[in-house]
C-alpha cells in the first residue's frame, strides 16, 4: 500500500493527514476484520493491540471463538492497594482450581502478571509498582467455571491498572478510555483497600473507595440500554487486603468496614442491591528493611494466601 503525504503550512494539518492515512491504511492490511471485546471499536486483526483502549486482539479472539459473550469481572483499588499482588495470586490460585472454581488463562499475555507475580515473591520481594502509562499495563483473562454457576463462564478480564490512572479518570473521566470501557461492561467488581492504610489513615481510603463506586454508579446510569433502578445490581466486592498486617480486618471485615469505612458503607447499602466486605492476605509474614539511607522496603518472608479466591466465589454467585 502507498501512503501518500500532502506538504500543507500548517504543522497541525499536515500531521493530522498522516494520523488520517496510516489509521485507514490499517484497514487494509488483512481482510479480516473484528471488533474489540472492551470498547467495541472495529479493527483489522493483524496488530496486537486495539489502537483506542490497548486491549490484547488475542483476548477479543478467543472470546469470539469460544461463543458466549464474557462477563467481566475487573479489579480496582488506589495506589499501593496490592492489586497487582492480588490478581498475580488470584490467577495462580484459580490455574491449579480450588473447591468451587477452576480457571484457564487465555493467550500469553495473561500469564505475564502471574509470572511477574510468582517470582517475584519467591525471591523474598514484591512486585514492581504498575506504570502509570495505559501502554505499560498488564491484561488479564482468566476463563472461571465452577459446579454451582448457572451460566458456562465468568471471565476475570482485567488490566492492572496503576492506581493513579484510575484516581485521574475518576476527576477527569475519558483521561483513560480503558477504564471506561471495562467498567461499563463489568457485571462484578472487585475493589481492593488496603487495611492498614484504612485503619490508620481511615478519610483518605474511605472517600477514594467512595468515590470510585459513585463513578460506577453514574457510569452504569448513563448507559442507553440500562433500567433506571434505585439500586445498581452488580454485585461489588469490597476486598480489605494486607490484613496479615491488620488482624481485625481479618477478624470481622464489615465490622471493621462499619468502624472505618462509614462513608463507603453507607453509599453501598444505598446504592448497590449487592455488596460485601472481605479480607485478604498474600504473604504469612513480612520485615521491613531500612538501608543506610533510612528507605523502607518491606519484604515477604514467606507466603501463605488467604481470602483470595472467596470474592470471586461471592460474586459468581450474586451474579
Amino acid at each position: 500500500m502507498i501512503l501518500v503525504i500532502r506538504k500543507h503550512n500548517s504543522m497541525n494539518d499536515s500531521t493530522r493527514l498522516v494520523d488520517r492515512q496510516l489509521e485507514t491504511s490499517r484497514y487494509f492490511l488483512t481482510d479480516v476484520q473484528e471488533d474489540c471485546v472492551c470498547c467495541g471499536v472495529t479493527y483489522a486483526g493483524s496488530g496486537p493491540f486495539c489502537m483506542r483502549c490497548m486491549a490484547p486482539l488475542e483476548l477479543s479472539r478467543t472470546v469470539r471463538r469460544r461463543g458466549t459473550p464474557p462477563r467481566f469481572i475487573p479489579v480496582l483499588g488506589a495506589s499501593g492497594a496490592g492489586k497487582t499482588v492480588y490478581l498475580g495470586m488470584l490467577l495462580d490460585i484459580l490455574s491449579k482450581g480450588t473447591q468451587n472454581l477452576a480457571g484457564l488463562t487465555t493467550g500469553s499475555f495473561s500469564m505475564g502478571l502471574q509470572i511477574q507475580t510468582t517470582t517475584a515473591l519467591e525471591n523474598r520481594r514484591f512486585p514492581e509498582k504498575t506504570p502509570v502509562e495505559a501502554e505499560g499495563w498488564q491484561w488479564v483473562h482468566c476463563e472461571v467455571t465452577g459446579r454451582a454457576m448457572s451460566k458456562a463462564y465468568a471471565d476475570v478480564i482485567t488490566p492492572d491498572f496503576a492506581g493513579e490512572s484510575l484516581a485521574q479518570e475518576i476527576d477527569h473521566p475519558n483521561s483513560y478510555p480503558a477504564i471506561r470501557h471495562v467498567l461499563e461492561k463489568a457485571q462484578g467488581l472487585l475493589v481492593l483497600c488496603d487495611s492498614m492504610r484504612v485503619r490508620d489513615a481511615a478519610l483518605g481510603e474511605d472517600l477514594f473507595a467512595m468515590k470510585l463506586a459513585s463513578y460506577l454508579v453514574q457510569l452504569h446510569e448513563s448507559l442507553p440500554d440500562r433500567r433506571h433502578l434505585r439500586k445498581l445490581e452488580m454485585p461489588l466486592a469490597v476486598v480489605l487486603t494486607k490484613s496479615d498486617e491488620c488482624p481485625e480486618a481479618g477478624d470481622n471485615p464489615e465490622l471493621f468496614a462499619s468502624s472505618n469505612l462509614p462513608r463507603l458503607l453507607q453509599f453501598c447499602q444505598r446504592r448497590f442491591a449487592k455488596h460485601g466486605f472481605f479480607a485478604s492476605s498474600v504473604v504469612g509474614s513480612s520485615a521491613r528493611l531500612i538501608d543506610a539511607h533510612g528507605c523502607r522496603t518491606q519484604v515477604p518472608l514467606h507466603i501463605e494466601p488467604h481470602g483470595i479466591a472467596e470474592p470471586l466465589e461471592w460474586i459468581i454467585g450474586e451474579s
